[in-house]
């Protein structure tokens, strides 16, 4: 990766948005190695990363929305499982974003009420988006990009299902494994964002 590379990426909205996730998660894969008083340090940091992500979301609801549109435009002549699970999909996600909107506007008091419900449903959305983006991807044939974004998306299903209320399994993941399956999704997103601009 060259110099030039990286500053394409990050002259990007989407490539701001994929570094800083994978610095979020990177920093929480390395917290375990930290000194006991950095840990704390390093946590901060990756969750402020986290907060300046939900903030520029805030301004992903039109292009989210012209890309609904796109894809349900585009789904005609498609398989009919296909092109269900594609609109279904699209639905979940479009609705993703004002749950976490008014969540985040919760939490700094803008509007009145608990968020915690509705981080919850956020995660729920997202799980599911995540488990219909993997059902489409095994409909449609497996070559190596969309392997890649299988696993991509299977990472970010278990952090999905360990951050809901009532997980599936009894004891949350450590920090670190947090941190690893995000590192490995952004990873793969930001190897792909590279592959779409050099082509």
């Amino acid at each position: 990766m060259t110099l030039q590379d990286i500053v394409t990426v990050l002259e990007t909205y989407r490539g701001r948005e994929k570094t800083m996730r994978t610095v979020q998660y990177g920093l929480l894969f390395v917290t375990p190695l930290a000194k006991e008083n950095v840990r704390k340090a390093l946590q901060t940091v990756s969750s402020q990363l986290g907060v300046a992500r939900v903030i520029l979301r805030l301004f992903d609801d039109l292009p989210m929305l012209q890309y609904s549109l796109s894809c349900i435009r585009n789904s005609k002549g498609k398989d009919r499982i296909l092109k269900y699970l594609e609109v279904v999909n699209t639905l979940v996600d479009q609705l993703y974003f004002p749950v976490e909107h008014i969540a985040w506007a919760r939490d700094i008091k803008v509007l009145r009420g608990s968020s915690k419900t509705l981080w919850n449903v956020s995660v729920l959305l997202w799980g599911l988006s995540l488990v219909l983006t993997i059902l489409r991807e095994k409909v449609e044939a497996l070559y190596r990009a969309e392997l890649l974004t299988v696993i991509m998306q299977a990472a970010d299903l278990l952090n999905a299902l360990n951050w809901l209320p009532h997980r599936p399994w009894k004891k949350s993941f450590p920090v670190w494994q947090v941190g690893f399956l995000g590192l490995v999704s952004s990873l793969i997103g930001f190897s792909k964002l590279l592959s779409l601009q050099r082509s």
